[in-house]
C-alpha cells in the first residue's frame, strides 16, 4: 500500500552558491534574511497538528544554512516520514557531509542537474565545477542509498541536450526524473528574451527524452 504524502515544502533561505539565469527566486537572496531555527520548528510543528507527514526543506540552498543538521533531526524527531532537501547537489559532494545529513534524518535527496555537461550546465549556474559537484553528489547520495528525484529546468540553452541528459540520468539510476518548463520570473523574466524557448520547438526532444 503506497502511502498518501501531505508535503509542506521549508525554505530555509534563499543564500545560494549558484547564481542561475533561470532563478525564480531572482535576487531575493540580497534582502530577505536566512530563516531562524524558531521560525522553521515552528513551521515543522504547526505542519504537523494538520497531519503532514512530508517535509522538503528548499530555498535557495537549503544546505547552506548553518543548522540544517539540526532542522533535519528535529524534522526526524516530529515523526515526518519523507524528510527531502531540495539542493542543487554541490555541497553533496562532500560524502561525509552528506552522511550526516542521513543520519540526521534525510532520506531523499532532489538536487537540480540541466545539463549533461559541464558547457551547457556551468553557464546556466554562471558557477565553473558546478556540474561536477553535482554529478558527484548525485553518486554519493546513491551510494548511500538515499531515494534520488532529479530536476532539470528546461530553457533555450539545454533543450536540445534533454535526450542525453535523460540518458546520463539512467546510467547513474535515479529514482526519478522531471523536467519542468523556465518558471518566466525572477531572474528567468529579466533573461526572458533569451532563455525562454517555444514549446513547439521542445517537444521532440522532450518527448525523446522520455
Amino acid at each position: 500500500m503506497i502511502m498518501e504524502r501531505k508535503k509542506i515544502d521549508i525554505k530555509v533561505t534563499f543564500h545560494c552558491n549558484n547564481c542561475c539565469d533561470f532563478c525564480a527566486q531572482g535576487n531575493k537572496r540580497s534582502f530577505i534574511k536566512m530563516k531562524t531555527k524558531h521560525e522553521i520548528i515552528k513551521a515543522l510543528k504547526d505542519a504537523k497538528k494538520g497531519k503532514i507527514n512530508s517535509v522538503v526543506f528548499t530555498g535557495g540552498e537549503p544546505t547552506l544554512h548553518p543548522e540544517i543538521i539540526e532542522l533535519i533531526k528535529e524534522a526526524k524527531k516530529l515523526k515526518y516520514k519523507f524528510i527531502q532537501l531540495q539542493t542543487n547537489g554541490r555541497t553533496l559532494a562532500d560524502i561525509e557531509f552528506l552522511k550526516k545529513l542521513k543520519e540526521a534524518g534525510v532520506n531523499e535527496i532532489g538536487p537540480a542537474l540541466h545539463g549533461s555537461k559541464p558547457q551547457i550546465h556551468d553557464k546556466l549556474t554562471n558557477s565553473p565545477g558546478s556540474f561536477n559537484q553535482t554529478l558527484k553528489g548525485i553518486i554519493n547520495s546513491k551510494k548511500l542509498g538515499l531515494y534520488v528525484l532529479t530536476n532539470t529546468v528546461i530553457t533555450s540553452l539545454n533543450y536540445k541536450d534533454l535526450p542525453k541528459l535523460a540518458k546520463l540520468f539512467v546510467y547513474l539510476k535515479v529514482d526519478q526524473f522531471q523536467f519542468a518548463f523556465v518558471h518566466i520570473i525572477g531572474t528567468a523574466w529579466e533573461n526572458r528574451k533569451w532563455i525562454v524557448p517555444k514549446k513547439t520547438e521542445i517537444l521532440p526532444y522532450l518527448y525523446k527524452a522520455l
